[in-house]
């Protein structure tokens, strides 16, 4: 009874990671959950309660886990020889590449998580039901702008935050895989190929924290 149980708290789980990494978490229903799953809508309420706390329930499934390779990822980072250029490079590579190497390899649950985070990511911040997310990830985060800002303490502080803002934007656009590199390029190129995309989006923002560094003007 309990493994059956188990099994129908997973089932479910499943099914809302799927459709809030595909609609969204204000355009699916708990009807629309339960259909997926199939179950009745009484047996989430059961398992879960509300709708928030469901979703709630889904991010913190493989959070852990993932803040788990980010850290170790930072970790190795930290302890790379080299340039400042290259040591900055390191760390930004530890943080796209742990949730690339989850969405490509790491099975359809793991694809519709990370396609979920990039999606929230992307909402205004404010929203109740976006705790579980912050919470959950804000810290691991903070730790990478650390990092940044103790390799280069003659950059102004704020502009680190900028410089690794604008790199929270493009992974997270890079993670829904939308199709417009595909469009754009006429199928040339393809947004589904993260580990290629990885490769240029970490050439490019390594390469994109240089404007913020101040630089001594040659003496005339």
């Amino acid at each position: 009874m309990r493994r059956r149980a188990e099994g129908t708290r997973q089932r479910i789980l499943d099914s809302a990671e799927a459709l809030f990494s595909q609609n969204g978490y204000h355009a699916v229903s708990l009807a629309d959950i339960a259909a997926a799953a199939p179950v009745r809508v009484a047996l989430l309420h059961y398992h879960f309660g509300t709708k928030e706390e469901l979703f709630a329930a889904v991010i913190d499934r493989r959070a852990a886990e993932n803040v788990t390779g980010l850290e170790a990822a930072l970790d190795t980072a930290l302890v790379t020889q080299g340039s400042p250029a290259e040591r900055r490079a390191a760390i930004i590579q530890a943080f796209v590449a742990p949730v690339v190497e989850k969405s490509m390899r790491g099975g359809e649950g793991w694809k519709n998580y990370i396609r979920l985070l990039a999606r929230l990511a992307n909402l205004p911040q404010e929203e109740s039901f976006l705790s579980p997310y912050r919470n959950s990830f804000d810290d691991i985060v903070d730790a990478y702008v650390r990092a940044l800002r103790a390799l280069h303490p003659d950059m102004v502080p704020e502009d680190v935050n900028w410089a690794f803002y604008f790199l929270q934007a493009a992974t997270t656009h890079v993670l829904v895989e939308s199709g417009v590199l595909d469009r754009q390029t006429g199928g040339a190129l393809r947004s589904s190929d993260l580990d290629r995309v990885t490769e240029k989006l970490v050439a490019f923002c390594t390469a994109g924290f240089e404007a913020f560094i101040p630089h001594p003007r040659p003496r005339s």
